[in-house]
């Protein structure tokens, strides 16, 4: 089996970080090397990192950068690595215990391939608020289509350095989100060749408030304005949230100021407003097609709430990542486009 270095990125994750650990050490296949670059945390996580070093199958080595972003710590984690290959991930995950030889084997298998991604998933069985069901069904059970529309995120993936080196790394002049999404769409773009493992071996950790989830949406808005990509679910959001909205001050002056015998000419007027119900809609058939008790009809108000709060919060930091960029970050997105 090849060598590898494991990358990742942590900042405060004392509370997960064991679980993360003991999963990594327990794979059937464990990596040579795994790096981790801190963003300063606070919490004893540096602390955790150092001593489980000691114990670990792996070399593992702490790199402190107090205030990196997630872009800078990949860069600098695997600028880091002692080897060409190189799985990413973001810890705080869990993992199944075939991971890392899952995506490791591939590149065993065909020589030729340059980068592996695989699927994720959550465990579902940690679903356990209202805002956490709520997403599940908005989500509709994290059924992921791994087609071409399938962004392969960088909590696991796995791609020779040579990859990283000719994108020219993860773009870091992104504040928060959409460097993995870019530095995919890039892979893609410069034509390596690539596979897609489809089992989910990887768990993403969901939140518990919707505070919470608003605030990860306006993170990946922030993102997509910034690198301007997406373009088109911005548009979407947009208009069906305005399609959406326009029906509350329309129905009484529909009702009560539009005389009878006009009212005819402004029903097309509503059933366009009409199209806004559209995620209103996926909600619920998501939690029919999901057709579990947990999932029931009680949770459909508190959907409906989130896709206010994700879509608000998602428009709001597309536009300023879009409008108010910095020079760095203008200079870099005009970059992205001319590649």
């Amino acid at each position: 089996m090849k060598k590898f270095s494991l990358v990742s990125t942590i900042f405060n994750e004392a509370s997960r970080l064991k679980q993360s650990l003991d999963e990594i050490e327990n794979q059937t296949v464990t990596p040579d090397e795994i790096i981790i670059v801190d963003a300063g945390s606070t919490d004893g996580t540096i602390e955790m990192l150092n001593e489980a070093a000691k114990k670990s199958k792996s070399v593992i080595k702490v790199i402190v950068s107090k205030g990196c972003n997630v872009a800078q710590g990949r860069n600098l984690a695997i600028k880091n690595s002692s080897n060409d290959l190189i799985v990413s991930t973001d810890f705080g995950c869990r993992y199944d215990k075939r991971w890392l030889e899952t995506l490791v084997s591939y590149f065993e298998k065909d020589s030729e391939l340059q980068v592996v991604g695989g699927g994720f998933a959550i465990n579902e069985s940690d679903i356990d608020t209202p805002a956490g069901r709520a997403d599940y069904i908005l989500q509709n059970g994290y059924k992921l289509k791994l087609d071409d529309t399938f962004s392969v995120s960088s909590r696991s993936i796995a791609y020779y350095k040579s990859v990283w080196e000719k994108i020219g790394g993860y773009h870091e002049w992104l504040t928060l989100a959409a460097d993995d999404t870019i530095f995919w769409r890039e892979i893609k773009r410069e034509g390596f060749k690539y596979a897609i493992d489809p089992q989910p071996l990887v768990f993403w950790n969901r939140h518990k408030t919707v505070k919470q989830f608003a605030k990860e949406a306006g993170r990946y808005g922030l993102g997509d304005g910034e690198g301007k990509i997406n373009f088109r679910n911005f548009v979407s959001n947009v208009v069906e949230t305005s399609l959406r909205w326009s029906i509350i001050p329309f129905l009484p002056v529909f009702i009560f100021l539009i005389p009878s015998n006009l009212k005819l000419y402004f029903v097309p007027i509503f059933v366009l407003q009409l199209f806004g119900l559209r995620s209103y809609l996926n909600a619920v058939k998501n939690m029919k097609r999901i057709n579990n008790p947990k999932y029931g009809f009680k949770n459909l108000p508190l959907a409906f709430w989130m896709i206010e709060t994700q879509r608000w919060a998602y428009i709001k930091n597309y536009i300023k990542g879009w409008l108010f960029k910095s020079g760095k970050q203008k200079d870099g997105q005009s970059k992205l486009l001319v590649k």
